[in-house]
């Protein structure tokens, strides 16, 4: 999202009509009225791990074909899928 132009560094201000008409919009509105989806001190740790598996599927549909040996690839995607794998080895 391109914030240099935000005069509320992207958060949603519902009463600016900056807002209202920002060719962002959409953008902008879900980040900041969804914080019930990042309040992680009211989640189950079931709720984290779907959440976790729902991340790791996007990232891993993201990844490009050069990306097919994983476990040498040394990019921050890579990286982070080897370390959740990790983490979420250890609720199964």
């Amino acid at each position: 999202m391109e914030l240099r132009h935000c005069p509320h560094s992207g958060f949603y201000n519902a009463v600016d009509e900056r807002c209202t008409f920002c060719h962002q919009g959409m953008e902008c509105q879900w980040m900041n009225r969804n914080d019930n989806l990042v309040a992680l001190e009211h989640k189950t740790v079931e709720e984290l791990r779907q959440q976790l598996l729902m991340a790791v599927e996007f990232v891993d549909a993201s990844l490009t074909p050069h990306h097919l040996s994983r476990r040498k690839c040394e990019c921050d995607n890579c990286l982070w899928l080897r370390r959740v794998e990790k983490a979420l080895a250890k609720f199964k």
